[in-house]
């Protein structure tokens, strides 16, 4: 105990210095790096303040010269650190002061291409930009009459004063460093003579204790008077604890003890009232992982001279493996008893002597023998005596080259067989098992039996395998069947998709007829029609034009099938294609008085099929309108992001069902909401749109929420995805 509290001391010294040096360099270092950041943040401040009046006074300059109005400007404020830029409205840099620097040719390279501090300008205040290839810096841009003007300034012109501070605080930083360090070398050099000196002392310890250990010893000593028992630094590694203390008080050290052995009051009683000599005695000790060991102590009672007091000095000797052999022994002899006892036949060993070294129960069975007699050792012709040997029925010879060996079966009185196997063992002896063989001579009279089963049964699986043979070929005749009728089938869709088609190009030739001359009729070209002849014209027109645009979905909807559509790319804005659709739907949503918003991004374009990206987005703005209330809203819109271009279109209708999301998109299918509204239509324009879609390479998804609106998603690339296969089977 007094040896580790000299370590400890020798180590605190040392160990409080290097925490005193740790605790300042890490004050200094948090001082610094939070007054770094104060000065960045006061000379950011200060970067914004100067930006707006250096704006305020460039838009009260009257010159017409950028490049002079920043110079005058600048003369009544100088620029200490930083550059100062004007830009256009376009971003194009205009004047640079200092006049001598080297400029960038927009305001975006200035900022190092971050478009938000230009975009929010008075609102974003001064913020850290990393231009690339140039220090980081912090800019400050205001809007001008006409374009902007930019304050940037290095990070490290604004912190030319902090560093001088830092320089000073370092510099006392690094005194207080050194007068630490010099104390703790000091401490250092007496803690190692200190150590020295105790090293020497341990090794003479660990010598002895390194004998103890590797002869799983411990020594003890057990003061009777205090009650009090040492170990030593072995006992402790004996029982695998860690060293908490030498000294144990005996309630202590009797936790360690096994239960069931008994406690050591006996041994105290003896070592007390007994005569000086050796006492000895085993006991289990609990590991520190809850393993038990036995140990031997054997100690000597000495007596001191002076006042007549005992104690018990001694060894503990680890003799768990000693223990554990024996106990195996004991278990593997009772184990073997347990399964000789265990098996189905009479077994019996004999010595050279022809002395019963063990038998089971069922030996005893068969030949009568009472338990009292088979005892180890008992003659043979003793037990052949007092039991009944069974009858010999048939003896079979031993194969040559075997030990000298026998067996032969037995018929007992009550009809049973055994058969008998002896064998000689290497001592002399000879071992005798009896096996119970009923059950196999039953069986060899049921052999004839099964055989005469076994070929009926071979007769009925030559039968059932000619039928499997039949039903094999019948079924062989049903897919020959199945693959006939299926190319029928698919020879009548496209069938289909061709008589559809042929079909729309054949009536919209009278189609067009009759909408044309309704429309004469309606706007009387020719001459005056009654009020009620010129009802009938218009409403010929509005069906007319109806069903003309439902031959136009059956003819798309067929071309798309059979795979003649070929997309023509071109270069256009999109929106182009956006504006094409609300112009479409502007009527409409006027005499609803529904409001439609665009949202496009500007400059974005792509390169697709301008008719068919113009069509799928008129299909779903006239189905957002027709399905928003009066008073409502439609939002049309296009955003570019990487490589595609996402339109959406999105209204505050009724929404659709879960169930009726599941369908759209398919041909002739519709919303039950809309077919119970009367809002019928073909049920086409949806699978057009999603199909045209997808021949661009992208797709269209429907997000609706019942009663609360419908946002529809088209995603397009913006270039062509390349050679491809066009296969609409969502539409077929």
């Amino acid at each position: 105990m007094r040896a580790r509290a000299r370590r400890a001391m020798t180590h605190a010294g040392p160990l409080a210095s290097v925490a005193i040096l740790l605790i300042v360099v890490a004050l200094g270092a948090w001082r610094l790096e939070r007054s770094r950041l104060a000065a960045l943040d006061i000379a950011a401040r200060l970067i914004d303040l100067r930006a707006g009046e250096l704006a305020r006074r460039l838009d009260a300059d009257p010159l017409a010269d950028p490049q002079a109005r920043l110079e005058h400007a600048l003369v009544h404020g100088s620029l200490e650190a930083g550059i100062a830029v004007i830009a256009d409205d376009d971003g194009a840099v205009r004047a640079i002061w200092p006049t001598g620097a080297h400029g960038p040719a927009s305001l975006a390279d200035a900022l190092g291409g971050d478009p938000l501090l230009s975009f929010f300008a008075d609102k974003a205040g001064a913020i850290r930009i990393e231009p690339p290839g140039r220090a980081p810096a912090y800019a400050a841009v205001r809007a001008l009459a006409h374009g902007q003007v930019a304050l940037i300034v290095s990070e490290r012109e604004m912190l030319a004063e902090w560093r001088a501070d830092a320089r000073a605080l370092a510099g006392l930083l690094a005194a207080v460093v050194l007068v630490l360090s010099g104390c703790a070398a000091a401490f250092h050099l007496d803690a190692r003579r200190m150590r020295a000196t105790a090293a020497r002392a341990a090794a003479r310890r660990a010598n002895l204790d390194m004998a103890l250990r590797h002869g799983r010893c411990g020594l003890w000593s057990w003061d009777l008077a205090q009650d009090r028992i040492i170990c030593s630094t072995s006992m402790f590694d004996l029982i695998g604890a860690p060293r908490a203390t030498a000294v144990l008080r005996r309630a202590d050290f009797a936790r360690l003890l096994h239960p069931q052995d008994g406690a050591l009051d006996e041994v105290a009683e003896v070592a007390r009232n007994g005569p000086l000599g050796s006492v000895a005695f085993r006991r289990r000790l609990r590991q520190a992982n809850g393993q038990w060991i036995w140990v031997d102590c054997r100690a000597e009672v000495v007596e001191d001279s002076a006042t007549r007091q005992r104690k018990l000095v001694g060894i503990a000797v680890d003799v768990t493996d000693r223990m554990r052999e024996a106990e195996i022994s004991a278990t593997a002899d009772q184990r073997l008893r347990d399964a000789i006892e265990a098996i189905s036949e009479a077994f019996v060993l004999w010595d050279s002597h022809n002395r019963l070294v063990m038998c089971n129960s069922k030996y005893q069975h068969l030949h009568r023998l009472p338990a009292e007699a088979a005892r180890a050792g008992a003659d043979y012709s003793e037990l052949a005596r007092l039991g009944a040997t069974p009858s010999v029925a048939n003896e079979i010879a031993a194969p040559q080259g075997e030990a000298p060996a026998r067996t032969y079966q037995a018929r007992l009185a009550d009809g049973r067989w055994l058969q008998v196997n002896e064998r000689r063992t290497r001592d002399g002896g000879f071992v005798s098992i009896g096996a119970d063989i009923t059950a196999i001579k039953q069986h060899e009279e049921e052999l004839q039996k099964s055989e005469r089963l076994l070929l009926q049964t071979v007769a009925q699986l030559n039968q059932s395998r000619r039928s499997l043979e039949a039903q094999a070929q019948q079924m062989a005749e049903l897919a020959k069947g199945y693959l006939e009728e299926k190319a029928k089938a698919e020879m009548a869709n496209r069938a289909k998709a061709e008589f559809l088609a042929n079909m729309s190009h054949e009536l919209r030739t009278p189609l067009n007829a009759i909408i044309g001359f309704s429309d004469i009729m309606r706007s009387q070209t020719l001459g005056p029609l009654a009020p009620k002849y010129a009802g009938y014209a218009g409403d010929i027109l509005v069906s007319g034009q109806s069903l003309l645009k439902v031959f136009d979905d059956v003819l798309a909807m067929s071309n798309l099938e059979s795979g003649r559509i070929q997309l023509r790319y071109q270069k256009f804005a999109t929106a182009e294609a956006v504006e094409a659709a609300v112009e479409d739907v502007a009527a409409v949503a006027r005499d609803k008085g529904v409001l439609v918003s665009v949202e496009v991004e500007a400059g974005s374009a792509l390169q697709a099929d301008r008719g068919a990206v113009t069509r799928v987005l008129t299909t779903l703005a006239r189905n957002a309108v027709k399905f928003a209330p009066r008073g409502g809203s439609v939002s049309i819109g296009a955003q570019t992001f990487r490589d595609h271009v996402y339109f959406y279109v999105e209204d505050d209708g009724p929404g659709i069902a879960d169930l009726d999301l599941a369908r759209l998109g398919q041909p002739f299918e519709q919303a039950s909401q809309a077919m119970a509204n009367g809002m019928k239509g073909s049920g086409l324009g949806l699978a057009i749109a999603r199909s045209y879609a997808e021949l661009h390479g992208g797709s269209l998804n429907i997000s609706s929420r019942f009663g609360e609106g419908t946002v529809v998603l088209v995603t397009i690339p913006k270039t062509p995805p390349g050679p491809r296969a066009v296969a609409v089977s969502a539409v077929a």
